[in-house]
């Protein structure tokens, strides 16, 4: 009995232990077949996802590669695709999707590339530049890299920079039309008469290449303008531009504002080819309704309209051109008719800030201020429709809604920065020094590394009076990190001159160049400095100091310091 009852504990033993096996095995099978299925479909979805991409199915792309991503969070392939259809939409959230593609451990330096032209897009110089500091050195001898860093330095304004990037492009891929075109376009832009003479040579050439052709007449129509070509050079560069067959509405547009510019005699019979062009055009007819506008032609302009059919002056963006046109024709009642009904799609916060202002002209006081409270909340949710409002406003005068409207913008984080510098560009033109310190006080806040905020900031509060000792403080840290700086070396000098100082303020000033003292911004304040320490030069200085663009107390300190000097 004993020995039966351990041969059947043995066996129950044996079964147990081999059920146990097989269902490790059967879940391990189970397991590697999810993987293997994960991965099947990981290939399959990241193809079909690039395929409908190529044939520009945005939304077939973006669901195949989300499907992937519910799957495998992980997968490099669907988050490459994400960040490329994000590029394709203007989506700065691309940038957050290339930076998830360069962590991974199957990245590539195209996609670190990538991610670089992508924080180029959203200027976003910072990520740009470190994203191509994590290409490896033995990896950056290729064109892409050097592409990438030359558009970053021409960001940056770092011309000899730009131009060396561009040739070391061209050097790994000689010949390539697209860098040439760049480098091209950069040396005609260069003060040294060899390297414009090369540039614009270089231009001419790839007027040969159907690709490049109408860029590279682009940059020698602007070039020629820039540099007083003859009326007939400029002519026939822009009469080649609008002939080629990829040739643009904005190109048939700056061959017509040629023409106008120089009274050409086929002026008249270039603008009746564009408007018989346009009827059908909805984006052409409003660019040329607009270039009418904007060169004075509203008569023009409001005749033309009349002989169109209503369908042409319904379709988007050709009322908001219609609006720009009776309203600088004060035509009241008909720039009411053409904003009373919706269907600017996003720009509705346009149509009800034109209707606002056709009904306050009209003094329907209510229904304006009805109107303007609805432009402002549609434009809210978005920053560059708050931007666009406010701009919009101002240029009709309405500073206390523009100014109103830019404030409010200015606690936004995404667009503080939009919003503060086009309060000074206000404020400044104005003269309204008051204001200017107002702004320049945020503005440092927002970005306490921006020596010429610093700087204005320093030289008003000086002019104010304000936190004196402060600026003073400002004015000689941003002087001892750039002393060859001379709006910088003005400020400290005043600074100094303010505190009694003047032999010490007339010694910073006079370590300029005389090229740089004779710019009536310096100049005005050197007057100052020179009159401090009784130096006959002084009248001289301030007297060419006045042809600069002054502020209300840099004018009163100019006179008053004119009117204590000696005939």
């Amino acid at each position: 009995m004993d020995v039966s009852h351990q041969r059947a504990e043995r066996l129950y033993l044996k079964l147990s232990l081999g059920g146990l096996f097989g269902l490790l095995v059967l879940i391990g099978f189970i397991w590697g077949g999810r993987t293997a299925y994960v991965r099947w479909q990981e290939r399959r979805l990241v193809h079909t996802a690039e395929v409908a991409m190529q044939q520009s199915d945005d939304r077939k792309a973006s669901l195949a590669a989300r499907t992937v991503l519910q799957l495998k969070p992980d997968s490099t392939g669907a988050a490459r695709v994400v960040a490329q259809l994000g590029e394709r939409a203007g989506d700065r959230l691309a940038l957050e999707w290339w930076g998830k593609v360069a962590s991974a451990k199957d990245h590539s330096v195209n996609d670190l590339l990538a991610w670089a032209r992508c924080a180029l897009q959203f200027n976003d110089i910072a990520t740009a530049e470190h994203a191509l500091s994590q290409i490896p050195s033995d990896a950056r001898e290729v064109p892409g890299y050097h592409v990438v860093g030359a558009m970053i330095a021409q960001n940056q304004h770092r011309v000899e920079t730009a131009e060396r990037e561009w040739k070391a492009a061209l050097r790994l891929a000689p010949g390539e039309p697209a860098y040439s075109l760049q480098l091209g376009i950069l040396q005609v832009q260069s003060a040294d008469e060899e390297k414009h003479r090369s540039g614009r040579e270089l231009l001419k050439s790839l007027r040969t290449d159907a690709k490049q052709r109408s860029a590279a007449t682009r940059a020698l129509v602007a070039d020629s303008i820039a540099h007083h070509a003859s009326n007939q050079e400029v002519i026939d560069l822009g009469r080649d531009l609008q002939s080629y067959a990829e040739a643009t509405s904005h190109d048939r547009l700056l061959y017509l504002d040629l023409l106008h510019q120089v009274n050409d005699p086929e002026f008249s019979s270039y603008l009746t080819e564009l408007e018989a062009r346009a009827v059908t055009q909805p984006a052409e007819l409003a660019d040329l309704i607009n270039w009418m506008s904007q060169n004075s032609l509203n008569l023009l302009a409001a005749d033309y309209l009349k002989n169109l059919p209503r369908a042409s002056l319904e379709q988007w963006p050709v009322p908001l051109a219609l609006a720009e046109v009776y309203a600088k024709l004060k035509e009241w009642r008909q720039l009411e008719a053409v904003t009373k009904s919706p269907g600017w799609r996003d720009a509705e916060y346009l149509r009800e800030a034109y209707l606002s202002r056709a009904l306050r002209e009209q003094n329907k006081l209510v229904g304006a201020e009805h109107e303007w409270a609805a432009a402002i909340k549609a434009a809210s949710a978005r920053p560059d429709a708050t931007l666009a409002l406010a701009r919009t406003v101002s240029d009709w005068g309405w500073d206390k809604e523009a100014l109103e409207v830019l404030w409010e913008l200015s606690k936004n984080s995404e667009k503080r920065t939009d919003a503060l510098q086009t309060l000074y560009r206000y404020y400044a033109k104005r003269g309204d020094t008051q204001g200017l310190f107002k702004v320049l006080v945020r503005l440092n806040e927002n970005d306490s590394t921006n020596l010429d905020v610093q700087n204005n900031l320093a030289q008003i509060s000086l002019l104010l009076n304000a936190q004196p000792e402060e600026a003073r403080r400002m004015a000689a840290d941003i002087y001892q990190k750039k002393p060859t700086n001379a709006a910088y070396a003005t400020t400290y000098a005043y600074a100094l001159l303010s505190k009694g100082q003047s032999t010490q303020a007339a010694k910073i000033m006079n370590s300029l160049s005389v090229e740089q003292l004779r710019d009536p911004a310096v100049s005005a304040y050197y007057g100052i400095c020179l009159a401090a320490v009784k130096d006959p030069r002084a009248r001289e200085f301030l007297e060419i100091g006045k042809g600069a663009i002054l502020l209300p107390e840099e004018k009163a300190l100019i006179e008053k310091t004119l009117a204590h000097i000696q005939p």
